[in-house]
């Protein structure tokens, strides 16, 4: 199962840029295990919108060999998530024989690898890449890095469970779900309602759903009352933060005419058809329970426009209904293949075994080939010698003003920065405070000519430091002094600006 796991994990090839772009989720951890200093960095003592990812990887960063740690986090939860599918389609289907199931599990592979993501891309679009194995709204559970979105996995292998009928662990996989991304809670919530409802409608079982209910509520309600009294005010400030979220920073997850197109007809059309092929199944009830409560919930705030409504995300939920709906069509399809050919399978089985192997092998290489390239650009950007400056002159009360786009540099220096569009708050005054922080910034580098005046201002917020691009405008503020130039880029130090 450990080999199985892992060859999952290098066909699907995730990234060596295991941070990469995932500043606001590893940002709190590694501030608080003393990286660099990020401890001074404003995001940083922001309210954390994920504590328990946090600590986990605060306390992985104490660990040696902490980014291959890293890394088997992703293997383990990478094998959680193939093995519960796998188990899913065996207990609804007729896999009949081992030749069928590695044909399946072949197949299911294929369907997530790099390789195929790849001919997805280039062959019709980028927004085809996750079509197969993601949600609507550029929403999914696995990625080619590490983050809390990451263990949605324990979705599918709640819904594993409560199909073996054990319920209770069900319920315990679907809320630990909620304690690494809060963002799960509607997710795990139509989730549990779809059992309770399903053990009503099949069972006739009360006690047994209410039960069940309960039980759910008793072990989520940690993080709801973290989420209610952290995030749940309604006033101005928050009225003003979701709009910032919603039409500046996330549209394209948040507005529904953002992320509809034929890519999310296609998802749906495998979701309808997975109905269609489980109707006869105990995972019927569950799933039209959660598709009807999500197509509901986002025809809602449609209509309304509410953008509480659109920052919970009703159709995140998608991110296990697409690919388990590609893994029921594909269990259906290798099921009635091997019905009709038996005899056939039978007598060339090693023949069949050893092509899979083989096929498997190409795509190993492909992911393989794919990690490789990428280690070897991350070395290459030309942003690298710059970092490795920043690293090397990196001192007490550092704080970086860097261009808004430049996602990278906290967690690849250490150094705490002013702002950047990334990496966001949650809680209402803090969103606030990261928009007017990001128009300043956004204001000093898109200006014609550098704003000394705001650059001064900016220096008695607790910037030290200033990242130029190399252009035609000049560079000529007082009290600057220029401490690194390369092809690309500038730093500047301040001399006098922090102390009028």
């Amino acid at each position: 199962m450990i080999g199985l796991a892992l060859l999952f994990g290098i066909i699907y090839a995730q990234s060596p840029l295991y941070t990469s772009n995932q500043n606001q989720y590893f940002l709190h951890g590694m501030a608080a295990a003393g990286f660099g200093n990020l401890n001074q960095d404003w995001l940083a003592n922001t309210l954390d919108p994920t504590p328990v990812f946090s600590q986990l990887i605060r306390i992985t960063d104490q660990i040696p060999l902490s980014e291959l740690i890293v890394y088997a986090y992703y293997i383990i939860l990478m094998g959680i998530y193939l093995l519960s599918i796998i188990g899913i389609a065996r207990i609804l289907f007729n896999l009949q024989g081992p030749v069928a199931l590695v044909i399946f599990v072949t197949v299911i592979i294929a369907i997530h690898s790099a390789a195929l993501r790849f001919l997805l891309a280039r062959g019709i679009g980028e927004e085809w890449t996750f079509v197969f194995e993601g949600g609507v709204a550029g929403q999914r559970v696995l990625g080619v890095v590490f983050q809390p979105s990451t263990f949605g996995v324990l979705l599918v292998l709640s819904l594993f469970l409560f199909l073996k009928d054990r319920l209770l662990l069900a319920l315990i996989a679907a809320v630990i779900a909620t304690y690494f991304h809060p963002t799960y809670l509607l997710s795990s919530g139509i989730l549990v309602g779809a059992y309770i409802g399903t053990i009503i409608l099949l069972d006739r079982d009360i006690r047994k759903a209410a039960y069940g209910g309960f039980t759910a509520l008793i072990l989520v309600s940690p993080v709801l009352i973290y989420v209610i009294r952290s995030f749940a005010l309604s006033n101005q400030a928050a009225q003003e933060a979701q709009a910032i979220l919603v039409q500046f920073r996330i549209p394209h997850h948040a507005i529904v005419a953002q992320w509809f197109d034929i890519t999310t007809l296609v998802q749906l059309s495998l979701i309808f058809v997975s109905l269609w092929l489980v109707r006869k199944t105990r995972l019927f009830p569950v799933l039209i329970i959660s598709t009807i409560f999500t197509l509901g919930l986002t025809i809602l705030q449609m209509i309304t426009g509410s953008n509480s409504l659109a920052l919970i995300f009703p159709w995140r939920i998608s991110v296990i209904l697409v690919p388990l709906s590609v893994v029921i069509i594909l269990a259906v399809l290798v099921q009635e293949i091997s019905r009709r050919n038996t005899p056939f399978l039978e007598k060339n089985s090693k023949l069949i075994t050893i092509l899979c192997s083989l096929v498997l092998g190409l795509m190993a290489f492909a992911g393989l080939l794919r990690f490789g390239i990428e280690y070897v650009e991350k070395d290459r950007v030309i942003e690298q010698a710059m970092y490795q400056f920043v690293r090397d002159k990196l001192s007490e009360g550092d704080n970086y003003l860097v261009p808004v786009k430049l996602q990278d540099f906290r967690l690849e220096t250490g150094a705490a920065i002013y702002v950047d569009f990334k990496a966001i708050p949650y809680l209402n005054d803090e969103v606030l405070e990261w928009r007017r922080r990001i128009q300043l910034a956004t204001e000093f580098y898109e200006d014609d000519e550098f704003n000394c005046q705001l650059l001064e201002t900016l220096s008695q917020e607790g910037v030290t430091r200033v990242l130029l691009e190399n252009n035609v405008r000049t560079f000529d503020c007082p009290g600057a002094q220029e401490i690194y130039h390369d092809a690309k880029y500038q730093i500047y130090q301040f001399n006098q600006f922090n102390n009028p």
